[in-house]
């Protein structure tokens, strides 16, 4: 009689492990690489997303990152403005205002000091300078020679002489929004979607490089590269995500590999659009007001299904998958179908549980995650910089 209990017993505790083990597999996240195969791992509608959507959703990165290059551009030549000698010649105006070095040249950071109206008033006749003549830095500015850089924020902002640096500290700016952007849409990537970060990020690039045409001085535009850094390179990234998301396994190289690609074609179209406009305003907006033909993507870009899956919206992704499979002339399974279905029956029925939040914050938490973090953060402000400066 105890025996016949006890198997009893065991038995009821078999069929309750195996009914948490068939409740615990049923909870599992579906794997979409599973189901790719069957409906298409490069099909027409992975191909039409590729070429239409993500490739070109790429471009907007080279261009406005690279664009600073050619704003702060450097003139070949320039000198100290002298407001009193404006109805000389150039020539005279140099020759008599600006002390020569040792190699004939003239000085680009100095000029005499002396009052103009009395050297003219008394030597009428003979302008000479004279070199027992006191200098100085260049109070009033200075003049550039525009024959080849007649707009830049160099010449704008007078970032030359005890200044030069200006330009540098600005690529130091852009980068150091780089790490922050990552963090930053990385978490709304993974939180809100891959399509909810891609218009933030694209509308943030915009804005920033917006907020650049609009600069009056070096520190408005510093902080406006700030902005610009953020979304780099996170808005060449989010469509790479998605496109490499919705292909099979055998694909996913080549999808990097055209990524890569349409990122260099863009780097080279800017290269076309700066020859052909030499004010850096101009510039600015002619690489960035284009882009907003990009929120038009929001009528046509599908949220990745596999994020949806990974978050429990299986109707969605659902949807998703069907009109996928549609444009493959493929099948979607039905077993792949109820299953989802079925899924969806049982959310709607239990209480969901609360998943666990990640942030930033988990990246500092361990010694261990600390290190990593910080390392992969200097290593990526390392490389930026020196790609940037070699570029």
């Amino acid at each position: 009689m105890e025996c016949s209990t006890a198997d009893g017993a065991d038995n009821d505790g078999s069929k309750l492990n195996s009914s948490v083990k068939d409740e615990d597999e049923d909870d599992e996240p579906f794997d979409l690489d599973d189901l790719l195969p069957i409906i298409g791992e490069f099909g027409r509608y992975q191909k039409l997303l590729l070429w239409f959507i993500c490739l070109p959703a790429c471009i907007p990165c080279g261009f406005c990152a690279f664009n600073q290059l050619f704003m702060s551009d450097e003139p070949y030549d320039y000198w100290c403005t002298v407001p009193a000698l404006q109805n000389l010649t150039l020539e005279q105006r140099k020759f008599l205002s600006i002390p020569s070095q040792s190699d004939g040249s003239y000085s680009r950071c100095e000029r005499y000091a002396v009052d103009w109206i009395e050297v003219l008033t008394n030597n009428e006749s003979a302008l000479a300078p004279n070199t027992s003549w006191p200098v100085e830095k260049c109070p009033e500015g200075w003049d550039y020679n525009t024959s080849e850089i007649f707009s830049s924020i160099v010449t704008d902002f007078d970032l030359v002489c005890e200044r030069d640096i200006y330009p540098t500290i600005g690529l130091a700016a852009l980068n150091v929004g780089g790490p922050i952007g990552v963090y930053l849409f990385g978490m709304l990537n993974d939180r809100a979607g891959r399509r909810t970060s891609y218009f933030s990020c694209l509308a943030t690039l915009l804005f920033g490089s917006f907020l650049t045409a609009l600069s009056v001085n070096f520190w408005m535009w510093t902080v406006s590269r700030i902005i610009v850094g953020m979304t780099i390179p996170a808005v060449y990234q989010i469509p790479f995500i998605i496109a490499l998301e919705l292909v099979g396994p055998n694909y996913r190289s080549f999808v990097t590999v055209m990524t890569c690609t349409f990122y260099t074609f863009g780097i080279m179209m800017l290269a076309g659009v700066t020859y052909l406009v030499r004010d850096w305003v101009k510039m600015c907006l002619y690489t960035s007001v284009p882009f907003l033909l990009y929120f038009l993507y929001i009528l046509i870009m599908p949220e990745s299904p596999r994020w949806l899956l990974a978050k429990g919206r299986l109707e969605e992704a659902l949807k998703i998958l069907e009109v996928m499979a549609r444009v493959n002339s493929k099948e979607l399974p039905e077993s792949f179908r109820n299953k989802l279905e079925e899924r969806v029956r049982r959310n709607k029925l239990k209480e969901k549980k609360k998943e666990k939040s990640i942030g930033a914050l988990d990246l500092c938490k361990t010694p261990n995650m600390r290190l990593k973090t910080l390392l992969i953060t200097l290593n990526w402000f390392a490389n930026e910089t020196v790609y940037l400066g070699l570029v």
